[in-house]
């Protein structure tokens, strides 16, 4: 099997590989988990359900699981 690489996919896939890396570094810097600890002693993560701004944007999520 031959791997044939002209300069168009060799940038493409860079691009591509790069954008990723750069999504990740970002993810990685902004995480912020909110903890709650229960009575038990457990802790558990609270979901977003407001944030308090004062622009005019709505944001529309769904949630898949069960």
């Amino acid at each position: 099997m031959f791997l044939v690489f002209n300069k168009q996919k060799i940038v493409t896939y860079f691009v591509s590989v790069l954008a990723v890396i750069v999504l990740f570094l970002v993810a990685e810097n902004i995480k912020e988990e909110k903890v709650v600890e229960t009575v038990s002693g457990d802790e558990r993560l609270l979901p977003v359900y407001n944030v308090e701004t004062e622009e005019g944007k709505i944001a529309f999520t769904m949630n898949c699981a069960w």
